[in-house]
């Protein structure tokens, strides 16, 4: 019993890790017990470490459900803290088959607890409708478990099963759903692009320009995944063929698409491990669409960094699109400071955050590039886990200032992704910010809070804030209307109904096996107020959701989300999800812009469309949410009206163009300088949509 320390209290294995520090002689694993610490003291509050394997032998069923708080010895071979706790218990693992041997035949060992952990088993292992019959049980023996009969309803939903099917006596009052005008259709499963991983980073793009819209995929501790769209509504990975290969199996985080030499193709850059140390980043040049090769060191981007999210964008407006990066997470003590990467133009970059003035320390997460002042040049908001969002603006001459305070969006709460967008269209851009509650997180507070609907305290809150257009943000979250209690991780912006006002998605999610919480979908009523309609729109998954990327992979006008799944553990692993939109009957207009005086991906450029009596304004973005990018392709949500009457492109290098009269319903390519315009694609489905359709959802 020494090795126990002193007795204390068994915990459920599903209860995620209260972690304490370490202590430990090999100092070679500093990464690995910083890393411990930050998420004790960042994440999960106060409490200790279960630990089975270092007691006294127990019965295989004691072991799966429960865990003992005692000291760790040192664990120098374990490359981070989620691969070391994976070998002391086989739910973390993913070692299912091995526990439902054990579990199933003690069901009545432990009313309640043993049906209850292997429900959460099958949701776990993706296999919903098995894990119904577990969850009812553990119902029938507890009826007032909250955590059961909120099991129960998800696995049901999951399993595409009405909630009808769920006895009377388990249901719950769940607050009724505001009604969607568009629809989602999960078609994963007939589309390809799922991947069973512990999904990071997610991007659009068109590698090998046959004019479709492909996806790079990243996750932890797994290959790196492109699958091309073979342009009848399938994908297929070609990863390992076109020569996207990671020698070190470290897996990434961000996974953007970026042409980064304006030579017409889109290379790939990727970062890799930032929770677990000893990272790296990862560019890729794409040779013509034929194959990519690894061009880190000769980029001058070798240098170990412990890397998280990341952004592109030209800040200096030389045409060359340059790169931020968030570090910081797990070293050095206190956080990092931000590394912003100079693109020379001759195929090199050169680290410039110190000398640009990026000198905070903290624990950037992620990042985004936007001209919030409309002086043309390219500003930095950045997301910190410890320290809250950060507006570094910049000076045009090289170096950025910390605004934060005078533009008022400093906060202390612990900021995961930020993103700029102009959800008005008043010209300025907005910014939101997704934030994680902070406390001693339980699955049971997650549930009330979402039974209930309650509005949470302030602290708590997702931030968005409305510029004002002198500089200064005005938070208006509240007013809003996002005030309830939400586990968000990651976020993107986009217009799914194409009425002109981009919706917000948020990614759920914690690394508790039974954490199970809805997607919110944020839709924008044009006149200050937002509404989930995340389960009326068809975006019905409860995993954890981490990167976000969005674009018309099916030339229908329409919006499609692509969603990469995963958790902390082995035994978190997801599958990736594409859901396609059906539409909404409402008419859009897509550009695609090429740089030729500015970056060839057009970065930064804001477009303007005034279609009818209304204005709809857009910037094309380089990455933001988890890693993340959209398709670079402008989408306009036009409502109802048949054209654009005028179309103004205001250009990085200052050029500005416009454009009359160009009708809905296709998509466009407008190069710079260029006084015409060429069509790519008509859509088809918005030009029966026109004719038949008569309904208005609102302007």
């Amino acid at each position: 019993m020494t090795q126990c320390g002193n007795a204390r209290p068994r915990r459920s294995v599903l209860t995620f890790l209260r972690l304490q520090k370490i202590r430990t002689r090999n100092m070679g694993r500093e990464e690995f017990l910083q890393r411990r610490d930050f998420i004790k003291e960042a994440v999960l509050g106060v409490g200790a470490v279960w630990h089975p394997l270092f007691f006294l032998r127990r019965d295989p069923l004691e072991e799966l459900l429960f865990q003992h708080d005692g000291a760790h010895p040192t664990q120098a071979h374990f490359a981070d803290l989620a691969q070391y706790e994976e070998a002391q218990h086989p739910l973390l693992a993913g070692r299912f088959d091995e526990a439902l041997k054990t579990l199933i035949p003690a069901l009545k060992e432990r009313p309640g607890v043993v049906p209850y952990t292997i429900a959460a088993i099958y949701l776990r292992m993706e296999r919903h409708a098995e894990g119904i019959p577990y969850a009812l049980q553990a119902c029938r023996d507890t009826p007032d478990d909250i955590r059961y009969r909120w099991m129960l309803r998800v696995l049901t939903l999951h399993a595409g099963q009405p909630e009808s099917t769920i006895p009377k006596e388990f249901r719950l009052k769940i607050p009724p759903v505001s009604p969607s005008s568009f629809h989602f259709r999960d078609v994963t499963d007939s589309s390809g692009p799922g991947r069973l991983a512990l999904g990071r980073g997610a991007a659009w793009g068109d590698f090998d320009n046959d004019g479709r819209e492909d996806i790079l995929v990243g996750a932890e501790r797994a290959p790196f995944c492109l699958f091309r769209n073979r342009g009848d509504g399938t994908f297929e990975d070609v990863a390992g063929k076109m020569g996207l290969t990671d020698p070190e199996g470290l897996g990434c985080y961000a996974s953007q698409f970026i042409d980064y030499d304006n030579d017409g193709f889109q290379d790939i850059f990727l970062t890799s491990n930032g929770w677990g140390g000893g990272g790296r980043l990862f560019l890729f040049h794409n040779e013509g669409g034929k194959r990519f090769i690894d061009v880190t060191e000769n980029a001058g981007l070798a240098a170990p960094v412990n890397a998280f999210g990341s952004s592109w964008a030209d800040y200096d407006n030389d045409g060359r699109v340059d790169l931020a990066v968030a570090t910081g997470i797990i070293d050095p003590e206190g956080g990092d400071r931000i590394r912003l990467y100079h693109n020379d133009g001759n195929e090199k970059f050169r680290e410039m955050g110190e000398q640009a003035g990026l000198t905070q320390r903290a624990r950037w997460i992620s990042l985004s590039w936007g001209d919030y002042d409309g002086d043309g040049r390219q500003d930095l908001l950045a997301a910190s886990f410890d320290a809250g969002p950060f507006l570094f603006r910049n000076l045009g001459d090289g170096r950025f200032a910390d605004v934060s305070v005078q533009a008022g969006i400093r906060t202390q709460a612990a900021a995961y992704t930020p993103v700029f967008f102009d959800y008005d269209n008043d010209g300025n851009l907005d910014l939101f910010v997704c934030t994680y509650p902070g406390g001693d997180l339980t699955v049971n507070d997650m549930i009330k809070a979402k039974i209930s609907g309650a509005t949470v305290p302030r602290a708590q809150h997702q931030l968005l804030f409305h510029n004002n257009g002198d500089g200064t943000f005005r938070n208006v979250t509240e007013e809003a209307g996002i005030t309830g209690w939400y586990g968000g991780m990651s976020t993107q912006v986009g217009d799914f109904d194409n009425d002109g006002f981009d919706e917000i998605t948020i990614g759920t999610g914690n690394p508790e096996l039974d954490w199970a919480e809805p997607k919110p979908l944020f839709h924008y009523d044009g006149k200050g107020r937002f509404t989930d309609v995340g389960e009326s729109s068809g975006l019905v998954h409860f995993g954890m959701l981490h990167g976000t990327a969005l674009a018309d992979f099916d030339n229908s006008g329409n919006l499609s989300l692509f969603g990469s799944f995963g958790g902390f553990y082995w035994g978190s692993r997801e599958t990736s999800r594409l859901y396609r939109n059906l539409g909404s009957g409402n008419l859009s207009l897509e550009i695609r812009l090429i740089g030729t005086r500015s970056n060839r991906d057009a970065i930064g450029t804001k477009v303007s469309a005034l279609a009818g009596k209304h204005r709809i304004i857009k910037w094309v973005n380089g990455g933001n949410g988890f890693g993340c990018n959209n398709s670079r392709i402008a989408h306009l949500g036009l409502s109802r009206e048949k054209q654009v009457n005028e179309l103004q492109i205001e250009w990085p290098s200052g050029l500005r163009q416009s454009f009359q009269n160009i009708p809905a319903g296709q998509r466009i390519e407008i190069v710079e300088g260029r006084s015409s315009l060429r069509s790519l694609v008509k859509f088809q489905s918005q030009a029966r949509s026109a004719s038949s359709r008569s309904f208005f959802v609102g302007l």
